[in-house]
């Protein structure tokens, strides 16, 4: 008996439910896009009079903007990354609450409440803010330090195993982050697998891939990153 394990790691795609994990391709989480975003947070920092916090802090907010157009926060759990950074934490919290132009993503005709996260560098929202910035524009990705090639082969030769072990087929989605220092952290897949020993052995097989990752940079400071993909896992028996 011949057993084959097909892993394809394919670009985002979307479900349809309430809430989306990412915005589609093209879809904006603010009203004529992210650059007028950043300037309408200018404006509000200048209007409040807001202290400019030290060069180094900056901070990357995880949000949903649910279908009504309302804003909400994703707990954050790295404490110690807010602590460091706390003033520019709290003007993001400030900015969030005093702006109002937020952009549900669109499916098929319909508005549903999606996730998104943004870049929060004070410095360049304030004394240097400059007409149409784009925080995206300065920030270089994530990348594992063999290349996304030699990631995928990593984790075709670390999970091949486990998906056959435990029989999962179809189509999941990895999701974690990249941290400041180039760790993965905050991992889960989507949707869950309801299988308490898979979930306990995934997560082990994850802390294996040791490498640790380059992390993404805004203007040459290290920023988490979210690293998303899906995947397709089939088990076929061939009889020889």
């Amino acid at each position: 008996m011949k057993k084959n394990l097909c892993l394809l790691l394919l670009f985002p795609v979307f479900a349809f439910s309430q809430i989306l994990d990412e915005y589609p391709k093209g879809q904006a989480f603010y009203k004529d896009g992210i650059s007028n975003f950043y300037k309408e947070a200018h404006d509000f920092l200048i209007k409040e009079n807001a202290k400019e916090c030290d060069a180094a802090e900056i901070y990357v907010p995880r949000i949903l903007v649910t279908s009504q157009g309302q804003v909400k926060t994703v707990k954050d759990s790295d404490t110690l990354n807010i602590s460091k950074n706390k003033c520019a934490y709290n003007l993001s919290m400030a900015v969030l609450k005093g702006l109002k132009n937020w952009n549900p993503a669109e499916v098929k005709g319909g508005k549903l409440g999606a996730i998104t996260d943004f870049v929060f560098y004070p410095k360049d929202l304030m004394s240097d803010y400059k007409e149409n910035y784009n925080a995206y524009s300065s920030v270089t990705k994530a990348e594992y330090s063999d290349g996304m090639e030699k990631f995928h082969e990593a984790f075709h030769d670390h999970f091949m195993s486990l998906f056959f072990d435990y029989h999962i087929n179809g189509n999941i989605n990895i999701e974690f982050y990249v941290n400041e220092s180039g760790e993965m952290i905050n991992a889960r897949i989507y949707p869950a697998i309801d299988n308490k020993d898979f979930n306990k052995d995934f997560f082990r097989t994850l802390k294996r891939m040791k490498k640790k990752w380059k992390p993404a940079l805004y203007s040459g400071i290290p920023i988490k990153q979210r690293i998303a993909f899906p995947i397709i896992f089939s088990v076929k028996f061939n009889e020889r």
